[in-house]
C-alpha cells in the first residue's frame, strides 16, 4: 500500500509516521497520519476533493501543517487513492450515495481520529470533501472540532441546471456508466495548457508524476450515478436550517476563477454560517492550495488566522 516517491517530489514528500487501512464492512480506507514538527498543538483533519489522494497534500501541504506545529492525519474517500473501488473498472468515479462517505468518516472520526490524535481538531478540507464535512457537521452534530477550513467548497456546481437535465434524463440503471464527456484517466488530464485547476505548473504536475510512480492512484471521470448522488446531496446540505446547526468558526475559501464549483454559492454559505467568514481569492483556480505561490500566501494567511484563534500556540 506504500507508494514509492517519485525521484521529482523526493525533497518535499512528506513520509507518514504511520500508514494504515481502516475496515468499514467489507471494505478498506487508507489513511495515514504524521507527527507535528516540535510541540503539538492539535491536530489537521484533511480531507481531499473528487479524485484526489493522500500523496497528493503530503508532497507540500502537510509539510507546510506540520512546521506550523500540528500533527497531521488524512484518509482516502471510498472509489480514490487507495482505498476500496466500488466497480470493476476501478477508474470510474462512482458512488451509491454520498450518505456511504458519510458513514465511512464518521467511523473514522470515531475509531481512528478522536481516540488517537491530539486536541484540538481542525479540519481542512477540499471541494467534495468540504462539503461531505459540512453536511457531516449539520447532521452527525460538531464534536470533536474546534473549527474548520473548507476551500472551494462544492456547494454548486458551474453548468449545475444542465446537469440536472441530463441526469434527470438518464434511467438508474445507467447510473454505473461514465457521464457524458467523461472517461478514464488520460492525456487530457495530464495537459497543463487550457487546465481549470491551478495556473502552477509545478504543483498541477504532482498529479501526475504520483499516477506515474503508481497507476493504482488514478482515478477517471465520474459515473451518472456519482452525479445524480452529488445533486442531491448538495441540495440536502444547503436545505433549510442545515448550515445554521454549525456552530463552529468556520473559513469558507473561495476561488474566484473557479470553473467546477460555483463560487457565487460561498457567500451565502458562509453567511448562513454561525460562525462562518468568506475569503475570497479572486485570482485562484479551483485547487487554492496547489495554486501559484502569491495565492498560497494569501490563502495561508487567512489559515493562520483561524489556527490561532481556534489552535492557539502555547
Amino acid at each position: 500500500m506504500i507508494v514509492a516517491c517519485p525521484a521529482e517530489l523526493a525533497a518535499t514528500y512528506r513520509h507518514a509516521d504511520r500508514l494504515a487501512l481502516l475496515p468499514v464492512g467489507a471494505r478498506l480506507l487508507r489513511y495515514a497520519s504524521w507527527n507535528a514538527i516540535g510541540p503539538t498543538r492539535g491536530t489537521i483533519l484533511l480531507l481531499q476533493g473528487r479524485a484526489e489522494f493522500i500523496e497528493k497534500y503530503a508532497t507540500e501541504v502537510v509539510g507546510e501543517l506540520l512546521h506550523r506545529g500540528f500533527a497531521v492525519i488524512a484518509v482516502d474517500w471510498r472509489g480514490q487513492g487507495l482505498s476500496d473501488r466500488p466497480l470493476a473498472d476501478r477508474e470510474k468515479g462512482h458512488i451509491d450515495t454520498f450518505e456511504t462517505y458519510m458513514a465511512d468518516l464518521r467511523r473514522f472520526i470515531d475509531e481512528i481520529v478522536a481516540p488517537t490524535m491530539l486536541r484540538p481538531l481542525l479540519a481542512l478540507c477540499h471541494s467534495m470533501g468540504s462539503h461531505i464535512f459540512l453536511r457531516a457537521l449539520s447532521e452527525q452534530g460538531t464534536t470533536p472540532f474546534a473549527g474548520a477550513v473548507t476551500v472551494a467548497p462544492m456547494t454548486g456546481l458551474k453548468r449545475e441546471g444542465l446537469l440536472r437535465t441530463v441526469v434527470r434524463l438518464m434511467p438508474p440503471s445507467m447510473d454505473q456508466r461514465y457521464l457524458i464527456g467523461a472517461g478514464r484517466y488520460g492525456v487530457r488530464s495530464q495537459r497543463f495548457e487550457g487546465n481549470v485547476l491551478t495556473q502552477d505548473r509545478r504543483r498541477f504536475r504532482f498529479t501526475e508524476q504520483w499516477i506515474a510512480a503508481d497507476p493504482r492512484l488514478a482515478l477517471g471521470g465520474p459515473t451518472f450515478g456519482w452525479c445524480r448522488q452529488a445533486l442531491r446531496s448538495m441540495a440536502l446540505g444547503l436545505a433549510s436550517g442545515a448550515l445554521e446547526r454549525i456552530d463552529l468558526p468556520i473559513l469558507v475559501v473561495s476561488a474566484g476563477q473557479d470553473a467546477l464549483v460555483d463560487s457565487a454559492t460561498h457567500g451565502p454559505v458562509a453567511a448562513r454560517l454561525p460562525k462562518g467568514r468568506l475569503l475570497a481569492i479572486a485570482a485562484s483556480r479551483h485547487e487554492v492550495m496547489m495554486e501559484t505561490d502569491a495565492i498560497r500566501a494569501e490563502f495561508w494567511q487567512a489559515f493562520d488566522r483561524l489556527a490561532e484563534e481556534v489552535c492557539p500556540r502555547g
